[in-house]
């Protein structure tokens, strides 16, 4: 036991993990709420909730390095020899750079040029390169032709982010490509036999013409201007969609330009989400960038007018883009708050969310550390002002993280007065993902503290020399039940504790049953050889379900350890989650109880 607070032991210790965690969305909520604007970073991808709350094999992280961390060490420049300059390499800039046809050649925005009437023989091949103009005028090949310059464009921004390509080859590409794009979706346009074809000879203009327009082609914004105007009310809803969402995408222009109001933008925003079919990336994208813009503008508005002289206490009187940016906002909340593509959900709950005039407030609920110092009353009355203002499948996602932290910590009626009010969504919740993680946190929780009262089945262990758990061994007696595994640091920090009541209190009928949950035997093996336990360790008798899937982990819904359950002398659990200075006073409770 001397060993278990060496160098490489705090190392395993510092591995803590939930099942439940993707992504820390409470985290990000709670970090730099003043300053996070509506528009969170639609190339972000979240994740289910997570705090982490216990540990869980999934995702391990390797182990940190100064390679690894992220950080730069704190002496990485002071006392560093410096480095010697480097002649900067052919055709360097900066990683992800986006097509730029405007930048000079070789400048530092632009990408690299090469010999004026020269090609690189390394792209000369290239789709985007090769690609010429079809003589056919049937549809179906047209179809395709449109297609293929599709993929070549997208060939062109690859080979352009990985700094292949230089501006004037983006360039010239770039326009002859969408040139051919739209005579080819003019030319099946006029030969279509079907509606789906005319549609998509329509839409593909529609793309030339914008894409054109981004290349700084004057007379194609022009057009693309009037023409998604014409067809924003076309009879076909995919033709529809697009020139609305190319309508509100110019209007944002013409706002920045003070030719456009922030109720035409909201009107525009609305409009696009009732014409859009399912979670269309593109209209919540639109849409979010819309309610960005209002967000910015909003947030500089009226600063020489504080509000009300003769109340200086009362909030300054909401200005037209605070009113059109929150329109927007609740409106893509209500359309994309139950889709099967769950980032776009969770994005859209989060914008909502931070519009909320009092969301500061309900971080007592959604960060945990700020939730466990509350009044439990007060707590349970926030989460269902939470839940009536957005009765969404992610506020329920939100409580019931909030409810584990609770439950684990010991304060089982707080938990179950969250997951209540999380219960709520789960007739209503149409994801099958989003809807199995509520299920899963609530039917838990019933599963764990229903154990309460009822005798621990004891099946499908065996100890370490591969012998099978004998019940009898432990009748009568004070037991405790430990779920843990090496890789868990709170587990591996309690041990030191459960040394102590097993050393002052085994005398008087105290036993532990360590349940090991580590996925490899072998991680188990060298902990043991390191750190000897005076108590027998468990595993699963069946080496295909180790881990989290031990059969008596599963029986119990365990999601996220340290778990521990404590048995009395007549074989009933009488608690669970007793760790700390409450198990020696639970042991003590129960080793003086009459049988």
């Amino acid at each position: 036991m001397k060993k278990i607070f060496t160098q490489e032991t705090n190392a395993r210790m510092n591995k803590t993990h939930h099942r439940l965690a993707r992504r820390s969305l409470i985290q990000e909520l709670i970090s730099g709420t003043k300053a996070m604007p509506v528009g969170v970073s639609l190339a972000l991808a979240c994740a289910v909730l997570g705090v982490p709350l216990g540990c869980s094999p999934e995702s391990k992280p390797k182990e940190v390095s100064a390679q690894t961390s992220g950080f730069r060490p704190a002496d990485a420049t002071a006392g560093a020899s410096k480095p010697k300059p480097q002649e900067p390499k052919p055709q360097e800039v900066a990683q992800g750079a986006p097509i730029r046809p405007d930048a000079a050649p070789g400048s530092a925005a632009g990408l690299p040029s090469f010999t004026p009437g020269q090609v690189d023989p390394a792209i000369a091949a290239k789709s985007y390169m090769t690609l010429k103009m079809t003589d056919s005028e049937a549809p179906e090949e047209l179809v395709k032709f449109v297609a293929s310059i599709d993929r070549a464009m997208m060939d062109l921004q690859t080979d352009a982010n990985s700094k292949q390509v230089n501006s004037d080859t983006i360039l010239n590409q770039g326009l002859d490509l969408l040139r051919m794009k739209l005579t080819a979706s003019d030319r099946l346009r006029n030969k279509s036999t079907t509606p789906d074809q005319t549609a998509k000879g329509w839409i593909g203009k529609l793309e030339a013409l914008q894409q054109m327009a981004m290349f700084r082609d004057v007379p194609s914004a022009d057009e693309v201007r009037t023409l998604s105007k014409e067809l924003s009310t076309n009879e076909d809803p995919r033709v529809a969609k697009i020139a609305q969402r190319i309508q509100l995408q110019l209007m944002l222009v013409d706002y920045r330009n003070q030719s456009a109001t922030a109720d035409q933008i909201a009107a525009a925003a609305k409009g696009l989400l009732d014409q859009a079919q399912g979670p269309d990336k593109g209209v919540f994208m639109a849409v979010a960038q819309a309610a960005e813009a209002l967000s910015s503008e909003s947030q500089g508005a009226n600063p020489a007018n504080p509000g009300d002289p003769a109340n200086p206490g009362a909030p300054e009187p909401a200005s037209e883009a605070q009113i059109a940016c929150n329109q927007i906002v609740d409106a893509l909340e209500a359309k994309f708050r139950d889709v099967p593509d769950p980032n776009i959900g969770m994005m859209a709950w989060r914008m909502k969310i931070q519009r909320l005039p009092d969301f500061e407030s309900y971080l007592q609920v959604l960060d945990t550390r700020q939730a466990m110092a509350a009044d439990p009353v007060a707590l349970t009355q926030k989460a269902s002002s939470l839940m009536e203002k957005i009765p969404s499948p992610w506020t329920a996602m939100a409580l019931s993280q909030c409810a584990t932290q609770f439950e684990y910590s010991g304060n089982v009626d707080v938990a179950k007065s969250l997951l209540d009010i999380a219960a709520t969504q789960l007739e209503s919740t149409k994801t099958p993902e989003i809807k199995a993680q509520i299920e899963m946190a609530v039917k838990g929780f019933q599963k764990r503290i229903g154990s309460i009262g009822q005798p621990l089945a004891l099946e499908g262990l065996v100890d370490t020399q591969g012998q099978a758990l004998d019940k009898s061994k432990y009748e009568g007696k004070v037991v405790l039940v430990d779920f843990w595994a090496t890789w868990c640091g709170p587990c591996v920090a309690e041990i030191p504790n459960i040394r102590r009541v097993y050393d002052e209190k085994h005398a008087e009928g105290f036993e532990v049953i360590a349940v090991n949950l580590d996925d490899q035997r072998s991680d188990l093996d060298e902990f043991l050889g390191e750190n000897k336990m005076p108590w027998s360790v468990y595993v699963s008798n069946d080496p295909s379900k180790a881990g989290m899937d031990t059969a008596l982990a599963q029986e119990l819904s365990i999601s996220a350890i340290p778990f521990t359950m404590l048995i009395g002398r007549d074989g009933n659990v009488v608690a669970v989650h007793v760790r700390g200075k409450a198990l020696d006073e639970k042991v003590q409770q129960l080793l003086g109880a009459k049988p």
